[in-house]
């Protein structure tokens, strides 16, 4: 027995006919559509600047922890902390009692020298009596002497005073006073020149001169570079860190620099052939530190690996995990994973200005 649709059924397979016909693709079509639209551009060689950049703290050319050589009392500070002070200015005059004593002895050797003197002349006293009183005085006048430069204090560098322990009256007792534990009544730090001891890697020892030019920069004053140069090349490498030091000295002429500020450094060690690529080639691995980039072989796109170097501009020096040559994705690569087909639209060219 023949059984026959009604209209209204027949009307209602044919909508579904028609809708399934319409989203029938073919393989090849399908495949079109998975594509990732890309833009690629080519890895070449390419000259930069060989500059090495580190970071460091400005310190003091040099500090001086200033006291007695021995314990006394303190007479008088002559100056404070923020001072300004020259190399020979008098800084503090310790107790003079003990000197006061030794010059009145040296007066009094120096009139009995010049009696015997006359007394010698005339035979009354012999040569040896008259050598021995000499002796006594050349004594007398050296401990006059030490005396003096041990009870008034002098600056031994010019610079600036950043440290001030005691008061006039107070006793000097060697104690340690300053933060690093040593006896001072005061702390004089030289500023002009000031330096920045920096780390390098072990690879730039080789190409690091006495005399290098070093470009500085800081947070603190934006827009604006101090210039400087590598003043002493530690001659031993640090092998838990494989760095070595390196003291770079500023002018600091204005005295702008202080001690503590946190500086940038550039030592400019002339050309060389690096790997750029355009920073936003460069993806970062969600919750870790691996940095890596898509590079493009027979329409397939291939996840790798890389090892950053310095930044150049919106460009980053790749040292290694790509070649010379390849084509890297720049535009799309955040659609992609490893083995993704694509399209290639476009070949950007990599311009490195």
């Amino acid at each position: 027995m023949t059984t026959f649709l009604k209209p209204k059924n027949l009307i209602l397979v044919a909508l579904i006919l028609l809708i399934s016909g319409c989203g029938v693709t073919t393989p090849e079509e399908e495949s079109e559509r998975q594509k990732v639209l890309v833009e690629l551009t080519r890895i070449e060689q390419t000259i930069v600047p060989n500059d090495v950049r580190i970071t460091g703290v400005v310190e003091p050319f040099e500090v001086s922890h200033i006291g007695a050589p021995t314990p006394s009392r303190i007479e008088k500070i002559y100056v404070d902390v923020g001072d300004r002070v020259e190399k020979g200015q008098l800084l503090v005059q310790m107790d003079r009692t003990q000197l006061f004593q030794a010059q009145v002895q040296l007066d009094n050797i120096r009139e009995d020298l010049r009696r015997m003197d006359t007394l010698l002349r005339v035979g009354a006293v012999t040569q040896q009596q008259y050598d021995q009183l000499k002796t006594q005085y050349e004594v007398a006048s050296s401990n006059v002497q030490n005396l003096e430069e041990n009870t008034q204090i002098r600056a031994n560098i010019p610079g600036m005073i950043t440290g001030r322990f005691n008061s006039d009256g107070e006793i000097f007792s060697m104690a340690p006073a300053t933060p690093g534990g040593r006896p001072a009544i005061v702390t004089l730090k030289q500023i002009q020149p000031v330096k920045i001891m920096v780390g390098l890697s072990e690879r730039f020892f080789p190409e690091v001169k006495p005399g290098m030019e070093a470009s500085i920069t800081l947070d603190i004053f934006p827009g604006r570079a101090f210039s400087g140069r590598v003043k002493r090349i530690h001659p031993t490498i640090d092998r838990m860190s494989g760095t070595f030091q390196v003291e770079v000295l500023i002018e600091n002429r204005d005295l702008t620099l202080r001690p503590g500020m946190f500086a940038r450094v550039s030592l400019k060690l002339g050309e060389m052939e690096g790997l750029l690529v355009p920073s936003l080639a460069v993806r970062k691995q969600v919750g870790s530190d691996e940095r890596f980039v898509f590079i493009v072989e027979d329409d397939k796109a291939y996840r790798r690996t890389v090892t950053l170097g310095r930044t150049f501009d919106d460009q980053l020096e790749i040292l290694s995990g790509i070649s010379t040559g390849e084509m890297i994705v720049v535009t799309g690569q955040h659609n992609l994973v490893d083995g993704s087909e694509v399209e290639i639209v476009n070949i950007k060219s990599n311009i490195i200005n």
